[in-house]
């Protein structure tokens, strides 16, 4: 990954001084009052999405509603992956088990694997597991990079990492499917994914994004649990949010695990980018610019794995926060501009953008309030900061089932861990803007390495686990 162009440079240099001037003033010149108003006001406005939220952009359909749309649009299920041996089989294996057919049994999918340069034989388990598994006919692997074992070119320049990079492989004349489907190598899917992500594009929708849930391995480690633990609530607090975003008319995003999007569409932003470190957040953007806003399928559920250590933890979020603050560079301007995007949806991307740029201003903040003894007022910065997000993590939980007055303190426990975990957020943002700025170098994607599921772990309809 390049290291960001001179502009961007610029730009990350400007927001993070503009970053510092507010947090400074917030503690040293705006008077208490004001402060508590101006924080209770961003509060309520970000407590809105809790009650968005509930409104799904297309309502989930049964048996019969499905039955009445008809045959349903084909897809193409797109599985980049490098050196995922111990995961790639079990994940041919779910879309094996797909019932997106025909009524004589021919899958309406296809599925392409892009085995990006992996040395552990990824590309060959990959179709010994699709011809075991019967769906050897519609199963394609494309190589990128060398042949295992080549002799290196040393006049070759460098191929680009990262999930995105490998999915610019192929692009939309690839594609045979109506709709594309990209998954993770870890995923696990029940055997109604595509069937019910179909059901969507059949009634117009042209970006969708699936419901991710975390595997539980439920260590021995009671920090372990702990953690593992919180990476759950954040995938549905997270999807709270991102809902309520869509229904109260933004721009919500796609998350990297679930990209359902058209395929035409997909064509019209032209394809992937082989530069962005979060190709989701990317291509959302991409597709904002044409009006499209993505919608979150809720029966359309991906099961994949957490990070439970904290050296491949601190180097996921390190890269999803300069992937973020490089969009944002990139595309803010492109989103902003689209006439095709309401005001409403062009003033959520800013604000929602600026949760990258708050954690500078907290730390400016925190050293300015520190060195003058406003605690007040620090005080009152991070509650706002951190307080809605609490709240919207407690309400979230109900899609665990976790609702009524009785499971509140359960709730707002789990609220509480998530305030915790959701801290590392402050220092990511906060050397990532550096790192964006005056980074030497290009920038390295850490993989994040894969065991696979829970023994005993099988996908059911619906999205259950059994």
């Amino acid at each position: 990954m390049s290291r960001a162009p001179l502009r961007w440079r610029v730009a990350a240099v400007l927001v993070m001084a503009a970053a510092v001037a507010v947090g400074i003033a917030l503690v040293l010149v705006v008077p208490l009052a004001i402060l508590v108003a101006l924080c209770v006001a961003f509060a309520l406005i970000t407590l809105v999405l809790a009650p968005a939220s509930r409104r799904p952009p297309l309502e989930p359909l049964d048996e019969a509603g499905i039955a009445a749309l008809g045959p349903l649009p084909t897809a193409s299920v797109v599985v980049a992956g490098r050196d995922e041996a111990p995961v790639i089989a079990h994940l041919l294996a779910d879309l094996a088990a797909q019932d997106h057919r025909d009524p004589d049994g021919t899958p309406r999918f296809e599925v392409l694997v892009i085995d990006d340069r992996s040395t552990d034989g990824t590309g060959r388990i990959a179709i010994e597991a699709a011809g075991r598994a019967g769906i050897g006919a519609v199963t394609r692997v494309i190589r990128r990079g060398p042949p295992p074992g080549s002799p290196p070119d040393p006049g070759a320049a460098p191929l680009p990492d990262g999930k995105g990079a490998a999915l610019s492989a192929t692009g939309p004349a690839d594609y045979r499917g109506a709709f594309v489907a990209v998954l993770d190598a870890d995923a696990r899917v029940g055997p109604d994914y595509l069937r019910r992500a179909a059901t969507y594009f059949a009634r117009g929708a042209g970006a969708m994004t699936a419901r991710r849930r975390t595997l539980q391995h439920r260590p021995d480690s009671w920090l372990l649990r702990q953690l593992e633990a919180a990476q759950a609530d954040e995938q549905d607090a997270d999807g709270e949010i991102q809902r309520g975003r869509w229904a109260s008319g933004g721009c919500s995003e796609f998350r990297g695990n679930g990209i359902l999007v058209r395929r035409d569409l997909l064509e019209a932003v032209g394809g992937w980018h082989d530069h962005a470190l979060c190709e989701d957040l990317d291509l959302s953007s991409r597709v904002a610019t044409l009006g499209e806003r993505v919608g979150w399928a809720l029966d359309v559920v991906a099961w994949e794995e957490p990070v439970l250590e904290a050296g491949p933890l601190r180097r996921q979020r390190l890269r999803w926060g300069q992937g973020i603050i490089r969009r944002e560079l990139e595309l803010t301007v492109p989103v902003l501009s689209s006439r095709r995007l309401t005001t409403r949806a062009r003033l959520d991307y800013l604000a929602y953008s600026a949760q990258t740029v708050l954690p500078v201003s907290l730390a400016a903040a925190l050293v300015a309030g520190i060195a003058a003894g406003s605690w007040p007022s620090l005080l009152v910065l991070f509650a706002a900061y951190l307080g809605p997000g609490t709240v919207l993590a407690t309400d979230a939980l109900r899609w665990e089932g976790l609702t009524g007055l009785r499971t509140l303190p359960l709730r707002a426990l789990r609220g509480l861990r998530l305030l915790v975990f959701s801290g590392l957020w402050i220092p990511v943002f906060v050397v990532s803007w550096p790192a964006v700025a005056f980074g030497r170098g290009s920038v390295r994607y850490a993989k994040t390495a894969h065991s696979g599921a829970p023994d005993g772990f099988s996908p059911r309809p619906g999205g259950h686990a059994g």
